[in-house]
């Protein structure tokens, strides 16, 4: 019988750090606007939002499984557990868990609907569905080269506007060009993710946007979204001056990033690339968040 850790495990904790920056950034930007900030709220949304993540995850999983994506000896179950793969749950199992988790957080936001947030549980359900339309039928998005599409629409949308709206009871662009650059990072992850099984994925007839796009094609589509994650930042600072410092202390780990961004240069994609990704996008988003808590405390002296 699978642990609790095992299970844990099976939802790759480490890939939550940067659901929980995006959720909490979005919902500091109330900080910047008049009105208040239900740290209560923000905290709910938070929780939600990586009850979320963590069925995309388990869902992925089951459904890369089915499609004899990740079987032994893949890219993927070379660095990580897989629930299935390294029998820890059958697929039985690890399709209802990864639904159960998803149903909870929609419980959730049910229970802040009743809090006062009117649309909180609509917000929770386009999250549930999306979340199940990444790899799951009749959408399966990544199946069909829009995962990163699904992708944006969560983490640069979705995730954004919903804890901004938690947290304030409005609803606003900001938040979501404010995490912008960090949204077009979670897309690097997945994109770099799919660039080393490219051949695996072809294999099993699936249809990503790298594999369409092809190695070379795909290489300079990467570097492009690393250009334009650091860059992105600075377009909020044309709507707030005070929201320049964020991507300017993000800017530290530009070294990291360059060589993230040529790391397919070598005409071989590492088996732990979006890992690498990920761990540049927890470095960026740290500072990016540390400079935007300057920029609230700035602004509350100098207004």
């Amino acid at each position: 019988m699978a642990s609790a850790k095992e299970i844990l495990l099976a939802t790759r904790p480490w890939s939550f750090p940067f659901t929980v920056l995006i959720s909490l950034i979005a919902g500091l930007v109330g900080l910047l606007l008049p009105g208040q900030v239900s740290w209560l709220l923000l905290t709910i949304a938070i929780i939600g939002s990586v009850m979320l993540h963590a069925m995309v995850n388990v869902l992925n999983d089951y459904f890369d499984y089915k499609m004899n994506v990740d079987r032994p000896g893949a890219g993927t179950v070379q660095y990580r557990p897989h629930p299935i793969v390294h029998g820890i749950l059958s697929p039985t199992g690890t399709f209802l868990f990864g639904t159960g988790v998803g149903v909870a957080g929609l419980a959730l936001a049910l229970l802040v609907t009743l809090m006062g947030r009117p649309l909180a549980f609509w917000l929770g359900l386009i999250g549930f569905i999306l979340a199940f339309a990444y790899t799951g039928p009749p959408f399966s998005l990544k199946y069909r080269a829009l995962g990163e599409l699904g992708v944006y629409l969560a983490w640069g949308a979705l995730i954004p506007i919903g804890s901004y709206y938690l947290a304030t009871g409005e609803i606003r662009y900001l938040p979501v060009i404010v995490t912008l650059p960090l949204a077009l990072f979670v897309i690097a992850i997945l994109f770099a993710n799919n660039m080393r099984d490219i051949e695996v994925d072809r294999g099993a007839g699936v249809k990503t946007l790298a594999n369409t796009l092809g190695y070379e094609a795909g290489r300079n589509f990467f570097k492009s979204l690393i250009f334009v994650a650091y860059i992105s930042g600075f377009i909020a600072a044309f709507i707030d001056i005070y929201l320049v410092l964020p991507p300017l202390l993000g800017l530290a780990t530009l070294k990291d990033g360059i060589s993230i961004a040529r790391m397919f240069d070598s005409g071989k994609a590492p088996p732990d690339a979006d890992p690498r990704v990920a761990g540049v996008l927890t470095k960026y988003t740290v500072l990016y968040l540390i400079g935007l808590i300057l920029s609230i405390v700035a602004s509350s002296y100098l207004t």
